[in-house]
């Protein structure tokens, strides 16, 4: 019997909150900004969309998903071009499309202090990858070794993880849409089969907020 009761009361909390979050007031942010990764050590594109329900002025809660690109290179050989040594590279490109759950806390009360609206942002979701490596034929200038176009493609998944603090500002007491920056870190370590590449690492982003 009481396992039917623990039933009903998850049953009725799931309901409600649901009943709570879409009965809120929602808005929808865009962000655009740079990520960093750490296996790579380099700098990527970072594309952010957000749809957010208000619970009141100091809690949000949302939905997360965007585009996070990274390219690098790196030399495998030389090879002879008009009598001069030139490098040949590899180029991988890396496209990732992370999709959070966020919660989110807001201090308006401190907008007439400050002149903007503080903010910190947590989030726990899913993240996917595609890799892809690409290398040219040539023939190694040192060591006179063939070496035939190459191309591979993989997925890598995994959970993630981010944390968040920044500010907002209205640009005039009627306006609806508020501008915002934020930084943080972003966890991502991703896996394809036995393979593993962290692309975690440190996040900034400039972003818009409108309400629906």
């Amino acid at each position: 019997m009481k396992r039917i009761e623990i039933v009903i009361l998850y049953v009725m909390f799931i309901i409600f909150s649901g009943s709570a979050i879409f009965a809120a007031n929602t808005e929808l942010n865009g962000t655009l900004g740079t990520s960093y990764a750490d296996d790579p050590a380099k700098y990527g594109l970072d594309i952010s969309l957000h749809y957010n329900w208000l619970l009141d002025p100091y809690f949000v809660t949302g939905l997360e998903s965007g585009f996070y690109w990274v390219k690098w290179d790196r030399k495998i050989g030389e090879k002879d071009v008009g009598g001069s040594s030139v490098d040949v590279k590899a180029d991988t490109n890396a496209y990732v499309i992370p999709v959070m759950f966020n919660a989110q806390v807001r201090l308006p009360n401190l907008k007439d202090k400050l002149y903007v609206t503080p903010f910190a942002t947590i989030g726990l979701g899913y993240s996917f990858m595609i890799l892809h490596y690409s290398q040219p034929d040539f023939t190694d200038l040192n060591t006179g070794k063939s070496y035939n176009a190459d191309s591979i493609t993989k997925l890598f998944t995994g959970l993630s993880w981010e944390l968040f603090f920044g500010a907002s500002l209205k640009p005039a007491a009627d306006s609806k849409v508020d501008f915002y920056a934020e930084a943080g870190y972003r966890s991502l370590p991703l896996k394809s089969g036995d393979l593993e590449l962290d692309m975690s690492g440190l996040v900034i982003r400039l972003g818009v907020r409108y309400p629906l």
